[in-house]
């Protein structure tokens, strides 16, 4: 399972909104400031598609996340479930 938790601010809104989008994913907004992304499967994620800039792309995983990034270039992130230890 990967879990992404994402600041509820207007610049990582696109983030939420490209998740939302996907059939496999469950979004819970927190009262704590950031929106939960579960997802049983991979999230792939890609910057241009999302219209990022640069600064917010590379900040993607401030709030956190449960999980194993198994690619991260300029465009394309993905992250996969983990069996590993934290």
């Amino acid at each position: 399972m990967v879990v992404l938790y994402v600041l509820d601010v207007p610049e990582f809104l696109p983030i939420v909104e490209a998740c939302r989008k996907f059939g496999h994913c469950r979004i819970a907004k927190s009262d704590e400031g950031y929106y939960r992304i579960q997802a049983s499967g991979e999230i792939t994620l890609n910057r241009k598609a999302m219209q990022l800039k640069p600064a917010i792309w590379y900040g993607l995983f401030t709030g956190g996340m449960n999980g194993e990034i198994a690619e991260f270039g300029r465009e394309t992130v993905r992250v996969i479930g983990t069996n590993k230890e934290l």
